[in-house]
């Protein structure tokens, strides 16, 4: 799995295996608030990852449980090999959350990705 999250700890299956479920905590999305919650609650989200595929870089996961509005998410990663470097591709499936607007998604998203991607290279130049 991708640590690029404050939290994110396997609890179901083995990790990077098609259907293990990771809880991820600590991120900037806007979280669903209950009346009998704080408003210091952290958000939260469980994933389960749908495919691996390790030849063509690609996984894809699913938000199967979350405190931030999501019903419906699925998001695939590819590293897709150019001439002068990688490229990390997001795509993304969800119903809307009301209140939200795309952009301001897509802007917290970038933040995450880039973090994930500075992440990456750095593993990769430490195991070379």
């Amino acid at each position: 799995m991708v640590p690029e999250l404050p939290t994110s700890q396997g609890i179901h299956g083995a990790n990077g295996e098609p259907g293990c479920i990771r809880y991820c905590s600590g991120f900037g999305l806007k979280r669903e608030q209950n009346a009998n919650e704080s408003s210091s609650s952290v958000s939260w989200s469980k994933e389960r990852l749908v495919a691996l595929n390790r030849a063509e870089m690609t996984f894809t996961y699913e938000m199967v449980d979350c405190n931030i509005g999501f019903k419906s998410y699925v998001s695939t990663i590819k590293v897709v090999p150019g001439d002068g470097g990688d490229v990390v591709e997001w795509s993304i499936s969800l119903d809307p959350v009301a209140g939200w607007e795309l952009r301001d998604l897509v802007a917290k998203y970038e933040v995450g990705l880039q973090l994930m991607v500075e992440k990456m290279e750095a593993a990769i130049f430490e195991s070379s």
